[in-house]
């Protein structure tokens, strides 16, 4: 019977935020939603505290979301910024996250633990003691960092190489995989690990959330996210002074901003003016996930310029799914697994990548023929909906790993 079904116990540590604040607490919220409509239970351990640009949260240490997932902070609730402070957090976390591991003991033969974390340190203990205990785990592994995320300080150097330690070493203790490319399956079939027990699974998206009906229109282009170098956003924008030059006045909306450290904004509008675009080019900067959904209500063309680059082979983009969901003409360059899930001219409009002419012509194109491009997106919505709706997609991992 249904009703005696036994629940499966999911324990999620990360160190991202949750359940909001970025494109890995949408995921992750995503995913845990999906557990518990799929009835299995599961609860979030915090390795860090919220961090989100400006942004303030009025959460406790112990929290249950809209959907009934509790969450904990195991350190500060907010992340603090004085070196000192940080290091008690650290301190403070790694004492709280060794007595919620004791605390699985009893029901441990029931539990997954899923791990959403790069950072080895705490994934040294969590490995150790699942492996003592015999407790599962399951890890996500949603890219690959190239090593210029890291340029700086020695401190970030040596992040880097704890990222490459995890990736490489720490991960193919996992029972299982969840990686967003193939790219990354690749990466661990080299490295020896059974294909068997690597799944596969772009982000996901709540498609019954991003749409507005009848919205009023303020920008032909619009981008949402992080605008670092992997996004592209410089081939667009030379796209659309390409355009410019051709007497065709294109407008775009940026929507987002780096959510920690210091603003990309400035220098995006300083290249701005000097293609001569800065009449062409809006910036909404950090803002919240309501406020991204109606402005990209706002847009008639999404766009997804990237650059080809391993990060971008690695990853997939959350801003993809979005952009279906919101029922947009959407525009992509031919990275990562792009063309391995759409077809161009069928249910995607896809240009080179790195190729700011052929970027120009698409834009051209879908603005010319108007019909055409929205049978296009019609395609693309139902084929994105099979592979990247949230609640079937999360019932097929849980599935998997169990």
């Amino acid at each position: 019977m249904v009703g005696n079904k036994l629940k499966k116990q999911f324990v999620l540590i990360t160190s991202s935020n949750f359940p909001i604040g970025g494109a890995g607490a949408n995921y992750l919220n995503l995913f845990c939603k999906g557990l518990k409509i799929n009835g299995d239970n599961i609860k979030v351990l915090l390795l860090k505290g919220f961090n989100f640009g400006s942004f303030g949260t009025k959460h406790q240490r112990q929290n249950v979301t809209e959907e009934g997932v509790p969450f904990r902070y195991l350190g500060f609730i907010s992340r603090p910024k004085n070196p000192l402070v940080r290091i008690l957090d650290e301190m403070l976390s790694f004492l709280n996250l060794h007595l919620q591991l004791f605390s699985m003991l009893p029901k441990r033969k029931s539990t997954t633990i899923l791990i959403y974390n790069n950072e080895f340190h705490s994934n040294i203990i969590i490995y150790l003691f699942a492996r003592l205990f015999s407790i599962r785990i399951v890890t996500f592994v949603p890219e690959f960092y190239g090593r210029y995320i890291f340029e700086g300080s020695f401190l970030r150097r040596l992040k880097w190489y704890g990222f490459l330690f995890n990736f490489s070493f720490i991960n193919r203790l996992s029972s299982k995989l969840i990686v967003f490319s193939y790219y990354l399956k690749g990466q661990y079939l080299q490295k020896g690990f059974s294909e068997s027990d690597i799944i596969v699974q772009p982000n996901v998206t709540d498609f019954d959330y991003w749409e507005i009906k009848d919205p009023k229109i303020n920008y032909m282009l619009g981008y949402s996210g992080s605008p670092s170098i992997k996004d592209g956003l410089h081939d667009l924008f030379k796209a659309i002074s390409t355009l410019k030059k051709e007497g065709i006045n294109v407008s775009l909306i940026v929507v987002g901003d780096t959510p920690h450290g210091s603003s990309l904004l400035p220098g995006l509008k300083e290249e701005c003016e000097k293609l001569d675009i800065s009449a062409n080019v809006f910036f909404s900067g950090l803002v919240e996930l309501a406020e991204v959904k109606k402005l990209l209500s706002e847009c008639r063309i999404l766009t997804l310029t990237r650059q080809t680059t391993v990060q971008t082979q690695a990853g997939f983009p959350t801003k993809l799914g979005e952009y279906f969901a919101a029922r947009k003409k959407v525009l992509v360059t031919n990275f990562g697994d792009i063309e391995k899930y759409f077809t161009n001219g069928k249910d995607l409009v896809i240009a080179e990548s790195g190729n700011v002419n052929d970027i120009a012509q698409k834009i051209k194109w879908m603005m010319e023929n108007e019909a055409d491009a929205e049978l296009i997106a019609n395609a693309g919505y139902q084929r994105a909906k099979l592979l990247l709706e949230y609640k079937t997609s999360t019932k097929r991992i849980a599935d998997l790993i169990s």
